[in-house]
């Protein structure tokens, strides 16, 4: 068995003796006393079978180069096997011009090794020696990496290895060291997505400061591709490069809707989408238009939409209610989580209601309620949750791209005429598309075959299936309709110039005087068309109770400047009106009073007290009664005309004390 010191032993693990002491103190390595010879001292020897495998192997590897058997290893752990050449020629093989060549690589391979035994930084010398080399050795192309795969071909006694001599001896058998491919796995599955060749090259630099003598095993930049396509699942791909809403729209498994319970008007679905077309405003300007539709979820039918400048609630009631014009009130509507939608006035404030103030506000009830509609929303960036994104899909390519405005969604659609169309004037007009987009729908859309998984519905439009699924229709007359479809303000007190309503951040102001003074600070709801302004109704806050219809109070609106006396002398009446009637109703509530009951306030009071003073004020005195007395003796003093009078106060006290008994 073969023994080791601990300085050997030191100098094999690359530490201190001072540690090896400890080690072997604290029984993690073995040892055996012995006493040297020549100073009597204890000292420890430690068998090689105690140590790792990898201290054995470098030991052993040691002990083979010392020999002269087998060339030192450039490690401290062993090197992993490589897979020789299949068909590597022998060294009677070679030509003479090959046999000088090689002799020139294995002096080179062993001047390399020896030399760079002495330097702690092995990556630092390898850089020296190739430069040493570069300069020495003019026209022969040297660099680490050929060090490093001629210097595993000299281990292996692969001839044409040293010589660089390269076929395709070991396609589809290349192996990529574990520690590399980790390393570019690392770097590869980013959410930056960076490419291959960027991550091929960073892992080169990586294994050449690391792992140096796996520089020679890295291959070719395409092994690495033909890895990530036949090791890498496409889900892992997708989660670490794309991210996780990629990986849920495209990867992971998904809830299938089943349509068979559903009736029509039971879902609709709403949602906005620019049109792919430039258009001519009233103005010449050119702008794009927005569309806000409602979708039948169970046949595809698009009940009801509305054009705009852009996509607002204003829009979204619109629409809402050329639906209902057109098909009835449905059961539930189911929108995003834009502004157009979550609205406090149109069906709340839905995944937007957050914190104390949202929670503590009092809403008016909102349009939705009074219809009956219940509103669902969609979970936030679910691209599954809204099927009117297929139809607005169909809308871009069989109706956008009939007219000459085309832009497309991107650049990449956008046709290379567009600037020209433009600059001659060739756009259509807002209106053309308000007359065409109507006939379309009704004519061309609502008519084509049914595209929903029903297969029951094949044979039929989606008009038919709406026809044929639909059980009962909730309808209102449009005179309510109307009412149900207005605007409310939040709660808001009476003011001297009654209520407001805001409009693009401006307070218009409706009033009756004679109603709005003799409500003044009353908490109350404002409903109000946008389309029309000239009057609004009034709700009590409390029990949403119809109150009054007031008119715009124009007549209180002046300019600061205002010259015109018409104007402010009109301003000036209604408020001498105002008091006027004021004066006279609280006149009226005193004309039922004859004047023997018309007393004043001081004489209410002065007939009340007297009248309490005499039947109440009475003072009750107690029976006990409880003298005071002082600390001095009374003096003795005879009545007037009278004789003297002895007062006993003796007596006095003690007659009363019979009385008290």
């Amino acid at each position: 068995m073969d023994y080791l010191t601990v300085k050997e032993t030191a100098e094999l693990k690359g530490c201190s003796e001072r540690y090896i002491r400890k080690l072997i103190g604290d029984g993690e390595i073995f040892s055996e006393s012995i006493i040297n010879t020549s100073n009597g001292h204890t000292c420890h020897s430690i068998p090689v079978s105690a140590l790792s495998e990898d201290l054995q192997a470098k030991y052993y590897a040691k002990l083979k180069k010392d020999t002269g058997l087998e060339p030192e290893l450039t490690k401290n752990k062993p090197e992993k096997p490589t897979k020789a050449r299949k068909t590597s020629r022998s060294f009677e093989e070679l030509s003479a011009d090959e046999r000088t060549k090689l002799n020139f690589w294995c002096e080179l391979l062993k001047e390399w090794q020896s030399r760079r035994l002495q330097y702690k930084s092995k990556t630092e010398f390898d850089r020296n020696f190739v430069g040493e080399c570069r300069l020495k050795y003019e026209g022969i192309e040297i660099s680490e990496r050929i060090l490093y795969r001629k210097w595993t071909a000299y281990k292996n006694d692969d001839y044409d290895g040293i010589l660089g001599v390269r076929g395709a001896w070991n396609r589809g058998n290349t192996i990529i060291p574990e520690p590399v491919w980790n390393d570019f796995l690392y770097e590869w599955l980013d959410e930056n997505r960076p490419t291959v060749s960027l991550c091929y090259r960073s892992t080169i630099k990586w294994t050449s400061k690391f792992y140096p003598e796996l520089l020679d095993l890295i291959p070719s930049e395409m092994t690495f591709r033909r890895r990530i396509e036949k090791d890498i699942a496409y889900a892992v791909k997708t989660l670490l490069r794309d991210g996780e809403k990629a990986f849920s729209d495209r990867c992971s498994p998904y809830i299938m809707r089943m349509y068979d319970k559903l009736q029509a008007n039971d879902r609709w679905i709403a949602d906005n989408h620019t049109f792919d077309i430039q258009f001519y405003d009233d103005n010449g300007n050119v702008h794009r238009l927005y569309l806000t539709a409602f979708l039948d979820a169970k046949s595809g039918v698009l009940v009801g939409w509305n054009i705009t400048d852009s996509p607002d609630s204003q829009s979204t009631i619109l629409a809402l209610r050329h639906g209902i014009m057109r098909f009835g009130v449905p059961k539930c509507i189911y929108v995003d989580n834009g502004r157009e939608f979550l609205t406090y006035d149109i069906g709340g404030k839905g995944h937007r209601t957050h914190g104390k103030k949202d929670c503590l506000q009092s809403e008016p009830p909102t349009i939705l309620k009074r219809l009956g509609i219940e509103m669902r929303n969609a979970i936030v960036r679910n691209a599954k949750a809204k099927p009117i994104e297929r139809t607005f899909y169909t809308v871009k390519n069989q109706f956008s791209k009939l007219f000459s405005g085309f832009c497309g969604g991107t650049i990449l659609e956008r046709p290379e005429s567009l600037k020209r169309r433009i600059k001659n004037g060739k756009l259509p007009c807002d209106y053309e598309i308000r007359e065409i987009f109507d006939a379309w729908i009704d004519g061309e859309y609502n008519l084509q075959a049914y595209g929903g998984s029903e297969t029951c519905y094949k044979e039929l439009s989606r008009l038919d299936v709406w026809n044929k699924t639909c059980s009962e229709i909730r309808k209102a007359p449009e005179s309510a309709l109307n009412l149900m479809l207005m605007r409310s303000t939040r709660k808001q007190k009476i003011k001297r110039n009654g209520v407001y309503v805001t409009i693009c951040g401006e307070k218009i102001w409706f009033t009756e005087p004679k109603e709005t003074i003799m409500n003044l600070e009353k908490e109350v709801y404002v409903r109000y068309d946008p389309a029309d302004l000239r009057s609004v109704r009034i709700y009590d806050a409390e029990t949403d109770k119809y109150m009054f219809t007031w008119s715009l109070a124009d007549q209180l609106m002046a300019d600061y400047l205002e010259e015109n006396q018409e104007t402010v002398s009109g301003a000036n009446a209604l408020i001498r009106e105002t008091k006027k009637f004021v004066r006279e109703y609280a006149k009226g509530t005193v004309t039922a009073l004859s004047n023997q009951q018309r007393l004043t306030l001081l004489d209410m009071t002065v007939r009340k007290a007297q009248a309490e003073k005499d039947g109440n004020f009475r003072i009750i005195q107690p029976k006990r009664i409880v003298p005071i007395m002082v600390n001095e003796e009374p003096e003795e003093r005879m009545a007037v005309g009278a004789e003297s009078v002895v007062i006993d106060m003796k007596k006095i006290r003690k007659n009363s004390e019979m009385r008290k008994k």
